[in-house]
């Protein structure tokens, strides 16, 4: 069993470029490695490709769940990374701005496979609690195949805003 802890955070309003994706399942989509990993090739195209902005120090990165719900299968993702200004928009991304939130944060340690159990706990917790979800859930990655040998290290952020029922 693994022990989860919920957390009320404010995550702050970013400017940030994004881009739809839709996947069979986590794992066909988060099966990258640090060699092959096409979110980190989308940054440096992005950065590029508009030399005049940076990413954010410290780095902020979500994968947003457009469907408003967590799934493990035929999922709608939005990929959006914070930078320091809005950059030209293209074919294949765009900027906008990532309105800030309350959001109740649960820290999963381990494979993205098993993310599930993180929301689901967050989701009892928030039910649990006087809180209703104000928006879709996201996952921010910490830790993952770009700085961890082993997916038992991998540490991802389940944030999922909310507001006082």
């Amino acid at each position: 069993m693994v022990d989860y802890k919920a957390v009320i955070k404010e995550i702050p309003t970013y400017t940030v470029y994004y881009k739809r994706y839709v996947a069979e399942s986590i794992d066909t989509f988060l099966n990258i490695s640090e060699e092959d990993n096409f979110l980190m090739d989308l940054s440096d195209r992005v950065l590029a490709e508009n030399p005049q902005i940076a990413l954010t120090e410290p780095d902020y990165n979500v994968m947003i769940y457009e469907d408003g719900i967590f799934s493990d299968h035929d999922i709608h993702y939005l990929y959006c990374d914070a930078v320091t200004a809005k950059g030209k928009d293209c074919e294949d991304y765009a900027f906008d701005v990532l309105e800030g939130c309350t959001a109740v944060t649960v820290a999963h340690k381990g494979p993205y496979c098993e993310l599930g159990k993180a929301h689901a706990f967050a989701r009892d917790w928030i039910a649990a609690n006087g809180y209703e979800q104000a928006g879709p859930p996201r996952d921010s990655a910490i830790d993952g195949c770009w700085n961890q040998d082993s997916e038992e290290n991998y540490l991802t952020e389940v944030q999922i805003p909310v507001r006082k029922r």
